[in-house]
């Protein structure tokens, strides 16, 4: 299975709750109850994914993949007096809810982060209201393959990579995409020889 659906972490949930944060999930679901309103699928990538998959560590942005970002932008900011909407003379892919102050960043499933990364966007399946958390072995994936094209301004993805193997006690046969197989077993013969 790709992904999953539940919000389980403890964690994460304490993270959010005494830093002020949970503004964030609150943003993420409702965009994914919108866009399930119109049977649009989506993925949630980025901080979420790396608080739900055991690594608390905060975030103030929501990273949505989905089918078609146009399509998800027009549902998403159709109601115009609505909590989301279009940043003025922002990119076509970032949109904030005014509730919370949030920003909702829409990644086109298929397509890589920038030029240069090897690791494309899962393809989302299930249009639900319940957040979908993209799978382990691909959130690690894509975030290696974003810190190896930028590994400055991407230290953040490195470091996530690093504690979720630490707190997950992850595997060295960890099934990551192929074009970043190579980081995952340096950063993980990296840390074993650490101990």
């Amino acid at each position: 299975m790709p992904y999953y659906n539940a919000m389980i972490d403890h964690d994460a949930y304490v993270l959010r709750e005494g830093t002020g944060t949970s503004g964030v999930i609150e943003a993420a679901r409702l965009a994914a109850g919108r866009l399930a309103d119109h049977l649009i699928p989506h993925l949630v990538i980025g901080g979420i994914a790396v608080q739900e998959h055991g690594y608390p560590r905060a975030t103030i942005d929501v990273d949505l993949v989905v089918p078609d970002v146009l399509d998800a932008l027009e549902i998403l900011t159709a109601d115009v007096t609505g909590p989301l909407f279009r940043l003025p003379g922002g990119t076509e892919d970032r949109i904030q809810d005014r509730r919370t102050e949030t920003f909702i960043d829409l990644l086109q499933a298929g397509r890589v982060l920038k030029h240069g990364c090897q690791v494309p966007f899962p393809l989302p399946t299930v249009a639900s209201d319940l957040l979908q958390i993209v799978g382990l072995e691909k959130l690690i994936s894509l975030k290696l393959d974003s810190w190896a094209n930028s590994p400055l301004r991407r230290l953040k993805d490195k470091a996530d990579v690093v504690e979720i193997i630490l707190r997950r006690k992850l595997p060295r046969d960890l099934a990551v995409d192929a074009p970043v197989r190579r980081f995952y077993l340096e950063t993980w013969d990296g840390l074993k020889a650490e101990r």
